[in-house]
Order: structure tokens, then sequence, then C-alpha cells
């Protein structure tokens, strides 16, 4: 398995909350995501943790329902036995897609961006070293063309003087 930094969640080969392969090795100490739980199941799941004497973070979830919501961590060390106490409290497979609350402002990228009133696209990469060394090779055919036609102006004026 490995680990989204990002995201906090062992996967494959790609996140599947953000979607980016940059993925490490979990080290012993990495907090990853349990479960997202609603606030009774949530209670549950702590008192559990707490029973068990698993380490844990408790972190306010966005949420689409009514009651709060909160993503719960433990370390990568004890991740197994996370998943046993969750199993528990959750008969299905729980959630571990709803982001951090706090978070969510941090992932939010701009898309556009203002500069002296004008408004710009964020360019994608490949987009942005395509333009890049498009404008390098007209550069170099300006510069071609200029010395060509100083070299034909400067025949030219000597052609009057010979």
């Amino acid at each position: 398995m490995l680990y989204c930094p990002k995201c906090q969640v062992l996967c494959e080969d790609q996140c599947p909350l953000c979607g980016s392969r940059y993925l490490l090795d979990p080290q012993e100490e990495d907090p990853v995501r349990l479960a997202t739980a609603e606030n009774p199941q949530a209670g549950q799941l702590e008192q559990l943790l707490q029973a068990r004497s698993i380490p844990y973070e408790k972190r306010a979830a966005l949420s689409a329902g009514t009651q709060q919501a909160f993503n719960f961590y433990v370390p990568f060390c004890r991740s197994e036995e996370g998943k046993q106490a969750a199993a528990v409290v959750f008969p299905s497979t729980p959630t571990v897609s709803t982001p951090d609350a706090e978070q969510k402002d941090k992932a939010d990228k701009p898309r556009t961006y203002r500069v002296k009133g004008e408004e710009f696209e964020v360019m994608p990469r490949k987009k942005r070293i395509f333009w890049r060394a498009f404008s390098v090779v007209l550069f170099l055919l300006l510069i071609f063309i200029v010395v060509f036609v100083t070299d034909q102006a400067a025949g030219w004026v000597k052609g009057l003087f010979s």
C-alpha cells in the first residue's frame, strides 16, 4: 500500500480523493484516514478506539447530512487495529471520501488570477511548455529573418559602391 500525503489515505496507484499519483511509502507515525462518521457512530467509534488504546485524531469533516461528520485518523502502524474497530461500528465498509472541513480551502486552487484588472485562466503545465517552446522557435526565426535581411541590405549597399 502507498500513502497520499495530501489526503492521508492508503491507496494502490492513485489517490481516490484527489487523483494524485504522488504517493509515498507510509511511515509508522503517518496519520491514515480510518473513516468518516456522523454524530452517533462517531461517538461509538471514538469510545471503541479509546477502549482499545488506539491513538487517533478526530477532525471535523464536510457533511451533506443534517448531523456533523468527523474524519478519524490513526497512525499507520495501528491502522489494522483501527480498521478492526471501525468494522465493529460500521457493518459495511466505512466511507473515507469526505474531505476535512479546514482543508477544503487549501484544496481549492484558483482557476483564474488577476493582473492589473485583467482576468486570466491558469494554464496547464503541458500547454505552458508548448507555448514556451513555440515562442523560442518564433524568436529564433525572427533573428534569422533579421540577419538575412541585414545581409541582403549590406550586399545591396556594397553593390552600389563597386
